[in-house]
């Protein structure tokens, strides 16, 4: 599983250019269109015996989901994040993005 995090529309809007002024309100490349906390994306590129993974995903310590993706259909997933991500970044400047999966047992797979 590959993940891709995009940062969402209220980063994009609190940053400065090099000059010092506001970025405009334009969404930059690779950006989720709409999603004012930032995305995750999940990639499989051969999800061979399950083609369903249940997960939870955490920012910083908040958890989200459970979540449900659904490789038979697409082989990339997004979800939006519920919160917003930038006021769970450590002092190092480091954010942590964790997905739990749950196990096999609890759900169907086909």
């Amino acid at each position: 599983v590959r993940l891709h995090f995009a940062p969402g529309e209220a980063w994009t809007k609190s940053m400065r250019s090099r000059k010092g002024k506001k970025v405009e309100d334009r969404p930059r490349q690779g950006m989720a269109t709409g999603s004012m906390n930032g995305s995750l994306r999940l990639k499989v590129d051969d999800f061979q015996n399950c083609k369903v993974l249940k997960f939870w995903l955490f920012v910083g310590n908040v958890r989200q989901g459970p979540l449900t993706c659904n490789f038979a259909e697409r082989a990339v997933q997004e979800f939006q994040l519920e919160v917003d991500w930038r006021k769970h970044v450590d002092k190092s400047g480091s954010l942590s993005l964790r997905l739990e999966v749950i196990p096999q047992s609890l759900h169907a797979c086909n």
